[in-house]
């Protein structure tokens, strides 16, 4: 890859909260260290029981991060979308996957190989400060997410979902199936699909076909 694809595959790589801070210089020396990835709809980016010290951020499509049971039941995660990124925790060590991430429409990855971030930040320590306080704030950031996950209702879960799906659209179409996305919410479809008729019986969305949302009361919803 040249330096130019890799300058404009770059953008998507300071998305990531860790390096988005960097300057212009200090991102350079970055750009030369990344991949890009083009997936089919299926492919897997990795797989759970794979070793790994690279970061994956999407550029273009979406990708489904899930995990299994005992009993093979799927429990998707997340759902990352441009900008989204993954595997952040094993930059810096490299660990054994637990989950696996599955391309879910055509898509491009940026990839960031670990160990050559490392040498990097050895040659170039000023960044290491920066990188280190990000990925501190991060996981605070991150721990605070699942505390107030855990003490938020069903409906609180599915109300802040939609809001974040919508992007700031009125309508929109799921990226994933009802299953996944009740999966990822902790809950059932069955429990997920009454509670979306409740709103839509409340007038605070209306529902199209299988995928399809159209926000009507965004007040409503934030106030759920």
């Amino acid at each position: 890859m040249n330096n130019k694809d890799k300058s404009h595959y770059a953008n998507c790589l300071f998305k990531v909260p860790i390096f988005r801070h960097l300057n212009e210089k200090e991102k350079a020396g970055i750009t030369e260290l990344i991949n890009v990835r083009k997936l089919k709809k299926g492919d897997a980016i990795y797989n759970a029981g794979e070793k790994s010290s690279f970061l994956y951020i999407v550029h273009q499509g979406s990708v489904k991060v899930s995990r299994y049971n005992e009993d093979g039941m799927e429990q998707v995660v997340r759902v990352l979308n441009s900008g989204d990124f993954a595997g952040e925790k094993s930059l810096f060590t490299s660990t054994i996957a637990d989950d696996y991430a599955i391309s879910l429409e055509d898509s491009m990855v940026c990839v960031l190989d670990g160990n050559q971030l490392k040498q990097h930040m050895m040659d170039k320590p000023e960044i290491s400060i920066q990188i280190i306080s990000e990925l501190t704030n991060r996981l605070s950031d991150t721990e605070n997410k699942l505390e107030k996950h855990n003490l938020t209702s069903v409906e609180k879960r599915i109300a802040t979902s939609i809001i974040e799906l919508s992007n700031g659209r009125k309508y929109f179409i799921l990226p994933i199936s009802k299953l996944d996305w009740a999966s990822m919410l902790g809950t059932t479809s069955e429990t997920l699909s009454r509670r979306l008729r409740d709103f839509k019986d409340k007038g605070i969305i209306e529902l199209s076909g299988q995928r399809g949302i159209k926000i009507i009361n965004f007040n409503k919803l934030k106030e759920i």
